[in-house]
């Protein structure tokens, strides 16, 4: 449990939806926008293979402040988290150095490189936190170099436009998914339908991805991944397992009607119902965030 610290001053700081005030001493010193990113925000320790997360999409903002005065890691957390918390994010992580995973851990973060970000592998505190909108943020403080480092990176989702729900999609689909991915980077593939409750695709042929197929095929050096999504019934951990396994199913089906599309372009991952794109309090509303969507991905070396 984080504990309060009322000796600290504190300065006013803001970046995009955060508003936070920052123990005194520390400045901003540099920060990196991304109009689309996926981002992922550590809900566990370094497990001997991975670091469990949960991966978001929508546009990233990283911060990075440093101060003069060497201050407490905790300290520094304990000024930060509760004003986060009274925002409405729910505490995924928090972890110090060697209890997160240290080396392992801290190398699985994307971290700004120096002179940004300084980090002791034996004295660091990292915190991470999510909202149900599936926003989600991780903060890293440190003391290195006789000073302390901070690095806020925050995503906030992309708000597109709800989709229509058709009974089949019309003859430009192609058209649209490709507009979409060449403006915006996603497309939801809005025919796809799954039996209630279940991964397996209830029909044998999807104009999305036939379209997708198409996409995939003609820009031959294109990565995607594949993002599955639920409602807000039932637990976080089942959401979690089912809108991934959506999305495997999906590509499990993309790939075998087009073989010539190597496994190694198409990822997979599931947010279940962090990211919605409607109110869960109405069937319509819970109808439109079972989905899976299709992003563009940097095509691996």
């Amino acid at each position: 449990m984080l504990r309060s610290f009322a000796f600290l001053f504190l300065l006013p700081f803001s970046a995009q939806a955060i508003e936070l005030k920052m123990p005194i001493g520390l400045v901003e010193s540099h920060q990196v926008e991304q109009g689309l990113a996926t981002l992922n925000v550590p809900t566990g320790v370094w497990n001997g293979a991975e670091v469990p997360s949960i991966a978001l999409t929508g546009q990233a903002t990283t911060t990075t402040f440093h101060s003069n005065e060497i201050r407490k890691p905790e300290v520094v957390a304990a000024a930060v988290w509760p004003q986060l918390e009274a925002q409405g994010y729910d505490l995924a992580l928090h972890c110090a150095d060697q209890t997160c995973g240290g080396y392992d851990f801290r190398f699985s973060l994307p971290v700004l490189p120096p002179p940004q970000m300084f980090v002791d592998l034996g004295d660091y505190v990292f915190l991470s936190g999510m909202k149900t909108d599936g926003e989600g943020l991780w903060v890293l403080i440190s003391r290195s170099l006789s000073q302390t480092h901070v690095q806020i990176t925050h995503l906030r989702p992309s708000r597109a436009p709800v989709p229509a729900l058709p009974e089949a999609l019309p003859t430009h689909a192609g058209g649209a998914l490709e507009a979409d991915l060449n403006t915006s980077g996603r497309h939801v593939l809005a025919d796809l339908t799954f039996d209630a409750g279940s991964a397996r695709l209830d029909k044998e042929n999807f104009a999305s991805l036939q379209a997708l197929g198409a996409y995939l095929t003609r820009h031959s050096d294109q990565s995607i991944a594949l993002i599955g999504h639920t409602d807000s019934s039932g637990s976080h951990q089942a959401n979690l397992d089912l809108s991934k396994q959506r999305a495997e199913a999906v590509r499990s089906m993309l790939l075998r009607q087009f073989p010539e599309i190597s496994l190694t372009r198409v990822g997979c991952e599931g947010i279940g119902y962090f990211a919605p794109l409607a109110s869960n309090a109405t069937a319509e509303g819970r109808e439109i965030n079972r989905r899976v969507e299709v992003i563009l991905v940097p095509t691996a070396p």
